[in-house]
Order: structure tokens, then sequence, then C-alpha cells
């Protein structure tokens, strides 16, 4: 297994901060998140682009991700307005193309709250209205669409197991996989060897932290209640290989002391 730092916990740094920190201490990539001051969509261009595979060269370091936010505002994947819609779907495309030129395989998505007093059946066309112009987009270009499950506290659409499976169905693309966020079957009380016997090879990316079961808060490994352990038996068993992704967007005071610490406990998981 290979490991990356998720550059959202040094939300308050450039890329080249992020780059340095993940080569000094032995991360095998960086996810790099599509925000500001780092790499929002539409800032991009291809001077900033090359700056990426400039990095990538001198720290010997991969891009496995690149994750535009989505879960909050102006942009939502779940969104009933019409209008919200399409300019998600332009954002999300510019993305996909910023993937491309930067080297990433994957662009990591992720469906907001579609709002109280809304129709669960309406709510997930909508979805599926912006994921097929995503869908179409990316296998032009070449990329491959990862969708995260995320909390119910953080969105009333693509939440459980059972939604991604209907999702991946419906859109019926080699270019949509999946992945596992360890937070969110903690907190939803599913089983994590469901989501290997019901994706299959479309389980394709892990973000690995613990959790406190019982909210989205992501914290360091073996600080919470996930037994780290066995979580990491139970992936090897299912002959997981891929990336596992450090995600601990709530550490961006002391970002480079989790960065740090963090590395160490997942080598040691894996080596164990």
């Amino acid at each position: 297994m290979k490991v990356a730092l998720l550059s959202l916990s040094f939300r308050r740094y450039h890329l080249d901060k992020i780059f340095e920190v993940a080569g000094y201490f032995g991360y095998d990539g960086v996810e790099i998140w599509g925000g500001r001051p780092q790499a929002y969509p539409y800032d991009m261009d291809e001077a900033r682009c090359a700056h990426v595979l400039e990095l990538k060269e001198k720290y010997n370091l991969e891009v496995p991700m690149y994750t535009p936010e989505v879960l909050g505002y102006p942009y939502n994947i779940s969104t009933p307005d019409k209008k919200e819609r399409e300019e998600t779907i332009d954002y999300l495309k510019k993305a996909i193309d910023v993937a491309k030129a930067i080297g990433a395989p994957r662009v990591q998505l992720a469906c907001g709250h579609a709002g109280y007093q809304t129709n669960r059946k309406q709510n997930y066309q909508n979805v599926l209205t912006v994921m097929r112009a995503l869908t179409e987009h990316a296998e032009k270009v070449g990329v491959d669409l990862i969708m995260e499950a995320v909390t119910l506290m953080e969105s009333n659409t693509i939440i459980f197991l059972d939604d991604l499976v209907e999702l991946l169905d419906d859109l019926g693309s080699s270019h949509v996989k999946t992945m596992i966020d360890t937070v969110t079957p903690m907190v939803h009380k599913e089983v994590f060897g469901d989501y290997f016997e019901k994706l299959g090879d479309k389980m394709d990316y892990i973000h690995f932290i613990d959790s406190d079961g019982v909210s989205p808060t992501h914290m360091p490994v073996g600080s919470g209640i996930i037994p780290m352990e066995a979580l990491m038996a139970v992936l090897k068993k299912y002959g997981y290989d891929g990336w596992l992704s450090s995600e601990l967007v709530s550490y961006a005071s002391e970002p480079e002391l989790s960065a740090a610490r963090e590395i160490k406990s997942i080598r040691k998981l894996i080596e164990g």
C-alpha cells in the first residue's frame, strides 16, 4: 500500500510547503485539495499546473487524487437548484481537466446536503443528472471519478454503502469508482468488509483516519475507537493494495506535527 497526505490539513499553506513536508517525512504522494490558496480549479492555468508537475518531480511524489471542494458553498452535486447544478457541472468539468493536466488519475467527489423539505427520489435524480454529465467528460478525458459516501450529518443523498452501489450501477461506467472514508462506516454502524463484498474492484481509494464513532470528526490513527490494526487486517484480507490517504482536516494549527505522526502510525500498521 502507498500513503498519501491530503493537503487540506495544510490549507493555510501553498502547495510548495505541503510537497516539502510530504517528501521529508516519507509519504508516497500528495492528494491535492482543490481550494484556495492551493489548487482551486479556476486558478489552475497552464503555469500552475506545470508547477505541480515540477513539485512532483522535485520531491519524487505522486498525486494519486485531485479533490475539488464540493461540500460547501457555492457548489453542490445534490442541489435542487438548476442553475447551481449547471455551475457545479462546469466547475467539476474544469477540475477533471486540471487532474489530467497535473497527472492525477482520480478526481474525488462527494454529494452535499440537498436541503430540508426535499424529496429523496428527486434528489437522487438531480445527483444522476450531474454525475452523468461528469461521467461523459471523465470518459473523454481519461480520468476516474471517485465518489465518497459522507456521513448523514453532512448529506442526505449519497451517504450509505447501498447508495454507492445504486449510483455506480446506474452510471455503469468503468471511469466511475468509489472509496471508503473510514469515519463514515463507523458512524453509520456499517461493516467495513461489506464495502469490498458489494463494490469489488470499484473500491479504489481510502481516507484512513480514526473516528469517535458519533460525528464526522477525523482523528489521528490510534486516538479514536476504530481498532486500526484489525481494520488493516481486513483490508489485507480483501486484497486491498491501493492508497491510504491521511485526512486530518481538523489539525490546521499544527499540520506538520500531524503529518509526521500519521506517516509513522500508518507505516507501522502496514508493516505489522
